[in-house]
């Protein structure tokens, strides 16, 4: 129960950072749309040329993003993997148990002594 527990603390915790970095990444975008208008109005680049940079620093972003989505969910499956039971597993535990049951059982033909 509690690797289920973690496993989930652990989805919460990278669904919280994987959002701070989408937010990170929408500001920076924003910055980045800013600094090239301010460099288009003193001519340093053209319109066109701001355009294209942030539609490549754009694309890198998101296939960053994605390649990033993509490590988190396998790293998410891998840690409920983890917690996760074969069903000979369970058999041979159950088996143990079983065991361990009657030994620890007392004796049926015992008669209580007054």
């Amino acid at each position: 129960m509690a690797c289920i527990e973690e496993g989930r603390q652990l989805v919460q915790m990278l669904r919280t950072l994987m959002l701070a970095g989408l937010g990170t990444l929408d500001l920076t975008e924003e910055k980045l749309r800013a600094t090239f208008d301010e460099f288009v109005q003193r001519g340093e680049v053209t319109e066109k040329e701001a355009r294209d940079l942030i539609a490549t620093w754009t694309t890198r972003a998101l296939e960053r993003r994605d390649a990033f989505r993509k490590q988190v969910r396998e790293l998410v499956r891998e840690e409920l993997r983890v917690g996760e039971v074969t069903r000979e597993e369970f058999d041979a535990l159950t088996a143990l148990v079983a065991r361990l049951e009657r030994r620890t059982a007392p004796p049926d033909d015992v008669s209580v002594r007054r």
